[in-house]
Order: structure tokens, then sequence, then C-alpha cells
């Protein structure tokens, strides 16, 4: 008790300046450019594996109305998919592409720097994996039936 009323009579009395101001020159807001930074060679790999996904689930499938009607509505969500995201990318797109998409330098993330193959691994991985099922199952279709 009696240190808080030491410290009310120091600060009872104490000559409290206010507080500067200090004016700042006042800026436009810079909006972001951060570009997706994916090279197009790692573009056309991925879309040329959803074709051979979809060509092969066409070659190993499509013999009937039901399957082929399937395969467009898939085709529709994958173009829905990409499309919707390059439309949106589009209305704000950066003004010059980044060092990795030129091939300078490392892709920088937020957990550190990849390099061109670390990329490419990581997004190309499933659509691979997707384009060897739809070779798979031509193959199954040619051996089986």
């Amino acid at each position: 008790m009696l240190h808080q009323m030491n410290i009310a009579s120091v600060t009872e009395y104490a000559d409290f300046a206010p507080a500067e101001t200090i004016e700042l020159p006042v800026t436009k807001p810079q909006p972001e450019h951060s570009g997706l930074e994916i090279p197009s060679a790692i573009w056309k790999a991925m879309f040329a594996s959803y074709a051979v996904f979809f060509a092969g689930l066409g070659f190993a499938t499509g013999h009937s109305a039901g399957a082929i009607f399937m395969l467009t509505i898939s085709i529709g969500y994958v173009v829905m998919y990409f499309g919707t995201a390059s439309l949106l990318f589009n209305m704000n797109a950066p003004e010059r592409p980044g060092l990795f998409q030129k091939g300078i330098g490392p892709l920088q993330t937020n957990t550190g720097s990849m390099s061109y193959g670390a990329v490419a691994a990581q997004i190309l991985t499933i659509p691979f994996c997707l384009a060897l099922f739809g070779v798979a199952m031509v193959a199954f279709r040619a051996l089986l039936f």
C-alpha cells in the first residue's frame, strides 16, 4: 500500500508535456503485385498431364453415353477451376514477371526459397500421377477386353 501511495504522490505533481505530433507525408498505398511466378513449362506440363488423363479415361471408358457425359462434366469442372483462377488473377496481374519466372533466382516462399526442381515436383506430382492413371486405364482396357 505504501508503494502505491508513493507512485501516486510522484505522478500527481509531475509536469507532463503533451506528446509531439509528427507529420508524415501522405503516400498512396501500393497494391501487392506478386505474381504466380510459375514458368510456362510447368503450366504446359500440367495441362498436358490433364489432357493425357482425360484422353486415357475417354479411351478406356468412353464407350457409353453415361461415361461420355461423366467425362464432359469432369472436363468442364477442370476448365472452370483453372479458368476462374486465371480470370481473377488477370484482373490485377503483375506488371513484370518475377525472378523465378525469368529463371534467374529461386522461388521465394514464406518458409524459404525453393529451387526449380522442387517447385516442379511439388506442382506436377498429382497431375503426373493422374496421367499415369489414365495410361494405366487404357492398358487395362486393352489387356482385359
